[in-house]
Formats: C-alpha cells, sequence, structure tokens
C-alpha cells in the first residue's frame, strides 16, 4: 500500500502508518514518540495539520476522512467518512463517530464522545444535529485521491477534470461495501 501524495515540506516522526492513497498536504505535520499514528485510506491531511498523540494514546483517522488545514488532531479517533474542518481541535480520547463534520475552529475538550453522523459546532463542541453526509464525504476524500495522484505528477488541475458523477458512482460502491463495518445499521 502506498500513499497517493506526501508534499516533500511534510514532517512525520515516530510510528507513522499511512493507508492505501492517502494524501499529506504542504507542512502538514505527524508525530508521534510513545503510541502511533494511522492515517486511513483516503484520508487527506491537509495544509498546516498537526497531529500527534496523547501520552498512551494513539491517534486513528479513519478511511475516506478529511482533516482540514490547521487542524490539530491529539490523541483521538476519527471513524471513517468524517470532515474535521478548518482550524478544529479535537483532543485526548475523543471519538468522533463515522459521517460526522466537526465545523471549522470547534474545540473538543478531552474524552468528548461524538455519535455517528453528528453535526459539532461551537467551543467547547456541542452537537447541533444529525446529519447524512456520508456519501457527500467519500466523494470528497475520493477527490483528494485524484488531486493527490495528480500533485504526485506534477498536475495541479486535477479538479477542473473530475467526474463528480463518477466519483459518485465509486462512493456508493464503496459505501454499499464497506459501511456496514464503520458500525451502520
Amino acid at each position: 500500500m502506498s500513499p497517493a501524495y506526501v508534499d516533500p515540506t511534510v514532517r512525520l516522526f515516530g510510528d507513522v502508518r499511512l493507508g492505501e492513497d492517502c494524501s499529506l498536504w504542504p507542512y502538514a505535520v505527524i508525530r508521534c514518540e510513545r503510541a502511533f499514528v494511522s492515517v486511513g485510506r483516503c484520508a487527506s491531511v491537509q495544509d498546516h495539520a498537526m497531529v500527534h498523540i496523547g501520552w498512551d494514546d494513539p491517534t486513528v483517522i479513519g478511511d475516506y476522512c478529511t482533516i482540514g488545514h490547521r487542524a490539530v488532531v491529539h490523541g483521538c479517533t476519527i471513524e471513517p467518512a468524517c470532515l474535521i474542518g478548518v482550524g478544529a481541535t479535537i483532543m485526548e480520547r475523543c471519538v468522533i463517530g463515522h459521517g460526522s463534520i466537526i465545523a471549522g475552529h470547534c474545540f473538543l475538550p478531552p474524552d468528548t464522545i461524538v455519535p455517528p453522523h453528528s453535526l459539532v459546532m461551537g467551543t467547547p463542541g456541542r452537537v447541533v444535529r444529525q446529519i447524512d453526509k456520508l456519501r457527500d464525504h467519500v466523494i470528497d476524500a475520493l477527490l483528494y485521491r485524484d488531486n493527490g495522484c495528480g500533485y504526485a505528477r506534477g498536475d495541479h488541475r486535477v479538479w477542473e477534470r473530475a467526474d463528480r458523477e463518477a466519483l459518485g458512482r465509486e462512493a456508493d460502491d464503496i459505501i454499499a461495501r464497506e459501511a456496514a463495518g464503520w458500525g451502520m445499521p
């Protein structure tokens, strides 16, 4: 397995496990001195994001997740197909249920448990409603996979040619095949 793209400015330290077709974007930092960090299949860690561990708490980023620009993800678990917004902070032992959105600049204190399919906003973050964005999140992850493959070739305009209908069909196949393992009914 290999990532789609790891920008040359990315800094990786310790036991970092990168899933197939994931992408790490400019100036992202992933550090783990004791536990490990796992970045799932087709997940993206975007520009200036910081991923670190807690003392004994690994950081697990599930398949098809997007970690937004300048987000801090620290010793927590993010289940598949989540979107972590720009500048959000998620602290130790938090668990973010699959298909959720953590809004930009949201702060989640240690031990916060977010149910699947939640929209979380505020400081401290609170669930404001349930959402159905699983398909959209998988499509976004596939777009970043394709964008990462393009960047690896020096092609920075992949999104201009993106076929969202084809990506939607691929997302539907992925959800049909894999989502039962994400705890969906």
